[in-house]
């Protein structure tokens, strides 16, 4: 079966990020580093696994807070989508990878059957 290919290209970047997963009334913290970046999700490094379809919110800036839906795991490594988005939150984003597409590299092309982000 062939791959499908990204809606969205992806940026290489090594980066510090947390992830907060919610129970009842409180939140996780989970530490990691992103690996991958682009407008519709990312892929990161994260310090737990995640359960695939598990929604967590990603701290992108100290301003920009954002649901991630949780779409791959292997091992540590997770993949990304970003969910429920408002129109700021996806302006931000763009802008973010605007300026990554200037400096980072794209991410090398990877396609995982069945997964389209």
């Amino acid at each position: 079966m062939q791959g499908l290919k990204r809606r969205y290209p992806r940026y290489a970047l090594d980066k510090p990020i947390v992830a907060h997963r919610a129970y009842e009334e409180m939140t996780i913290p989970i530490r990691g580093r992103w690996r991958q970046f682009g407008e519709g999700g990312a892929g990161a490094d994260m310090s737990e696994q995640l359960r695939s379809g598990e929604v967590i919110r990603l701290d992108l800036s100290p301003t920009l807070r954002v649901y991630a839906a949780v779409r791959y795991c292997r091992a540590f490594y997770h993949g990304f989508e970003f969910v429920l988005l408002k129109d700021r939150q996806k302006a931000e984003i763009a802008r973010m990878c605007h300026e990554l597409a200037q400096t980072a590299p794209a991410a090398k092309a990877q396609t995982i059957p069945g997964k389209m982000n």
